[in-house]
């Protein structure tokens, strides 16, 4: 039986083609998302289904003190907001595309978020409406904050020692000398005379004059500063690398460092009160002190996750934001914390649909999602496995089989509502896999690793390759008719179905990532710095195309003769023009690494990557590459199967080891 469905390319979970974004060096994460930006225009056509509400670093969170109203803001243009305490959020978008780097919330109608490239916006209608305001500086701006009964003082902070300042609520605002050229990561303003600024180098500035003169100094010798508050008009705390905290009781002139025993990066600093305080570090703790920093506790989250923001409103109520658009909420002082946010946030390594509303993803830690209804829910189901799984291939709706880790196979029979183990025999990393028919496939791996079953994927057998070059991807046009792609410029080709497999030349020598198949003769081939390979003769032979990037390339779905898409880091989506003639690279949501690319025409298109990311076409692609085909051509079924029933996981995960969900309270009746 030959394959009949749409499958999306293949993943890639070697480390050195992508250094994911942290807030490990902040100026680093801007600087990728600013660099991303001016790459590729930013536009609607895409909504997000997995995480929920949306997926992008978040960079800062902050509340009214009513509690309830609340804004969230990151990379990719990303602002959220919330009018219950953070249970519900609404995507709401600035008028230019920037990453968004602090955000100071007023009350519920008024707020100010400042960005990349000097942008600083204000809202007076929760954010119905978000104005730009004339910024004297064209640096990025990493930090906002407002002081006085009314929040008409401010400061903003950013690169090469940008200090701004307003007086009348953020509509003007002219710069400040500060006396130094090193980045300000954070500002916090105690009344209208003094604030605090902390950054690169160690540097801490304080004003006790409205900014008039910033007093330098260097607590923490010359480790990157993250968090700085004033907790009276003399007692100021700052946090940095190297696990430093170091406070001051006469503004500044003098400090001590507190002793914690942690070499930590710390991300973030709030208080609610001159005694109760938080931080955030780089191995998901979340510390506590209850003496106005003099001591303190550190307590872990599931997950370990990389919280860079954190804001109490009072002793008890706090709020963190993070990778991956994790949203989490304390409501005991930080000693438990719960989610706010939905869906995995596991990498997504490979999609499969079996129609326009039945799919498969596989991921990272053996994960496995179904969904029913186009990917609007995603199920997660047990699998038995905790290897990283990089590729999925099914026959029909019923039979299919995910490759990874370890030499990691497992299969279903029942369109992914469980599965089971097979033996491969090998523990080298699998990477591709393709079945042209129930019994017989082929995997495909690390150090030139091909291995045939026909037995179903039960049992496999190693099959010379002639390399040891890493094998990425793996594609049969016919059952004794394959192609494999790999690294530098490998590509392989068989003619006896699979039995013996020779070299052809490629004259590239970038890494080959994915392969796909419109029909026995045209094809296309991804791979690093934007390269895209194209055949009309099977995989015999081949041309480079002229892609309009250089991002690397992971997926690519034929869907006509001279058509495709493709995915890869950057948020890359790269689409050819009628005849093939033209690639251009796609507006998109998000700047994560998408790994995978299922396309089934029109507005039938979703892409998946790093940090659990899913994402699904609202409408067809500009410009349109043709209409294409709601089953691919390569390896059709001759008849048509039986409807694929509705799935459900077979053994439910009553615990996937994540943060918990919250629950809103109980409304008084």
């Amino acid at each position: 039986m030959l394959s009949n469905l749409q499958n999306a390319g293949r993943s890639h979970y070697r480390p050195y083609l992508f250094a994911a974004s942290r807030f490990g060096v902040l100026v680093g994460v801007i600087s990728i998302f600013t660099a991303l930006a001016a790459a590729q225009n930013r536009g609607p056509g895409w909504v997000w289904q997995n995480p929920k509400p949306q997926g992008n670093e978040l960079l800062s969170v902050h509340f009214a003190k009513d509690k309830t109203s609340g804004f969230a803001v990151g990379a990719d243009n990303t602002i959220l907001r919330t009018q219950d305490g953070g249970f519900n959020w609404q995507q709401q978008t600035s008028p230019i595309d920037l990453t968004l780097s602090s955000v100071f919330v007023k009350d519920k109608r008024n707020a100010v978020i400042v960005g990349t490239r000097g942008s600083i916006f204000i809202t007076d209608d929760a954010g119905g409406r978000w104005k730009q305001v004339a910024s004297p500086a064209r640096d990025h701006l990493y930090s906002v904050t407002f002081t006085g009964e009314e929040s008409n003082i401010g400061w903003a902070a950013g690169t090469y020692g940008r200090i701004l300042k307003t007086a009348d609520g953020g509509e003007t605002w002219s710069a400040q000398y500060s006396g130094t050229d090193d980045h300000l990561l954070k500002v916090s303003a105690f009344d209208m005379d003094r604030a605090v600024a902390v950054g690169a180098k160690g540097t801490v500035l304080v004003t006790v004059d409205a900014g008039i003169t910033w007093t330098r100094s260097e607590p923490c010798g010359s480790s990157k500063m993250s968090g700085a508050l004033f907790l009276s008009p003399d007692r100021v705390i700052v946090a940095g690398y190297g696990g430093c905290v170091a406070h001051s009781d006469d503004a500044g002139k003098t400090w001590n460092r507190a002793n914690l025993y942690t070499r930590a990066d710390f991300l973030s600093l709030s208080f609610s009160d001159a005694k109760s305080g938080s931080m955030t570090d780089t191995n998901g703790m979340v510390w506590l002190t209850a003496d106005g920093g003099f001591t303190w506790l550190p307590f872990n989250l599931r997950t370990n996750p990389k919280l860079v923001s954190i804001h109490f409103a009072d002793t008890f109520t706090g709020w963190a934001v993070g990778e991956n658009g994790l949203i989490v909420r304390t409501d005991d002082g930080g000693f438990s914390w719960q989610r706010l946010s939905d869906g995995t946030r596991d990498d997504v390594n490979d999609l499969a649909f079996f129609n326009d509303e039945l799919g498969v993803a596989v991921g990272s830690s053996g994960r496995v999602w179904i969904t029913n209804d186009a990917g609007r829910l995603w199920l997660p189901v047990f699998t038995d496995v905790e290897a990283n799984l990089n590729a999925v291939n099914f026959v029909d709706g019923l039979k299919g089989w995910a490759v990874g880790d370890g030499g990691t196979i497992i299969r279903t029979i029942n369109g992914g509502a469980s599965w089971g183990k097979g033996i491969s025999g090998s523990t080298d990393t699998l990477l591709g896999v393709f079945f042209v028919s129930e019994k017989a496939g082929f995997a495909v791996g690390s150090n030139g690793l091909i291995l045939q079953t026909v037995t179903g994927g039960a049992y496999w057998k190693p099959v010379d390759s002639g390399t040891k070059f890493w094998l990425e991807d793996v594609k049969f046009v016919s059952p004794s008719h394959g192609v494999i792609v790999g690294d530098k410029g490998t590509i392989l080709i068989t003619k006896d179905g699979g039995t013996t497999w020779s070299q052809v030349r490629s004259n590239v020598k970038e890494n080959l990532y994915a392969v796909s198949f419109y029909d026995e003769k045209a094809g296309f081939a991804v791979g690093s710095n934007g390269l895209v390979l194209r055949t009309e003769d099977g995989g015999l032979s081949w041309k480079d195309e002229e892609s309009a990037t250089q991002a690397n390339l992971f997926a690519v779905s034929a869907i006509g003769t001279d058509e495709a898409v493709a995915v890869g880091e950057l948020g890359t989506v790269l689409v050819s023009g009628r005849g093939g003639k033209r690639w251009e690279v796609q507006p998109n949501i998000t700047g994560k690494v998408l790994q995978a690319v299922v396309d089934r025409g029109g507005n039938e298109v979703w892409v998946g990557g790093r940090g659990g990311t899913i994402l699904k076409r609202t409408y067809a692609f500009e410009p349109n590459p043709g209409a294409s085909p709601k089953t691919p051509p390569t390896l059709r079924t001759p008849a048509a199967r039986k409807k694929i029933p509705t799935r459900t996981p077979m053994l439910t995960i009553t615990d996937d080891g994540d943060i918990p969900r919250a629950v809103p309270p109980k409304k008084d009746n």
